[in-house]
């Protein structure tokens, strides 16, 4: 099903934090311009070491998002993205000690996730990225699936992945025929032609493998 995204109710970034800072979740909002998470970020010292990061759940349902940043910080909790429309974005070296949840949701721009990486469960549902998908390097240990994903924009997800994979499950995702790598085990995938015309040719790949 695909993600029904209205006009949410606008709200500062400074009301945005005050919720996230408490745990509490998003929702029904129109969150205008960028998203500093910085003031949620602390120090915890373990053993010697300083465990920085955000402590707190970042739950946002039904949210519209001008700008996305998570890039560079290291989430300890669930985060958390459900029937979310997301303008721009990035995950570049963002580290989850928890779940990823991205499900039923449109990003307009490119996503950047190079070298992004999850200690929990990875997990894209019935999401649409219709600019480039850039997973290069990305070392999702707690393993990682995507089911019914659509990259109309493109991706290296099939070829750019780190070397450091937990379980990788990819099933019922749409690739452009060029996003596809030679040599991929014809019994692993599925290629159906029957798909719908869209401005940019798509494939539906469907596989099960373990990385």
């Amino acid at each position: 099903m695909s993600p029904s995204i209205t006009m949410p109710e606008m709200i500062s970034s400074e009301r945005v934090l005050e919720h996230l800072s408490v745990g509490r979740p998003i929702h029904d909002a129109w969150i205008a311009g960028p998203l500093d998470l910085d003031p949620l970020v602390v120090s915890r010292w373990l053993c010697g070491e300083d465990m920085r990061g955000i402590y707190q759940p970042i739950v946002m349902h039904r949210c519209f998002l001008d700008v996305l940043d998570l890039s560079g910080r290291t989430f300890y909790e669930r985060v958390e993205l459900v029937e979310c429309y997301v303008a721009a974005s990035s995950l570049r070296q963002a580290y989850f000690y928890d779940v990823l949840l991205i499900e039923d949701c449109i990003f307009r721009d490119a996503l950047d996730a190079r070298n992004v990486q999850s200690e929990g469960p990875f997990i894209i549902r019935t999401t649409t990225f219709t600019g480039y998908a850039d997973f290069s390097g990305a070392d999702l240990h707690g393993g990682a699936t995507f089911s019914g994903v659509s990259f109309p924009g493109g991706t290296n997800l099939l070829s750019g992945l780190g070397s450091k994979m937990g379980p990788l499950t990819i099933s019922g995702c749409r690739f452009r025929p060029a996003d596809i790598p030679p040599g991929l085990a014809p019994e692993s995938i599925d290629l159906r032609e029957d798909i719908p015309v869209r401005r940019t040719p798509l494939h539906s790949l469907a596989c099960g493998q373990e990385a």
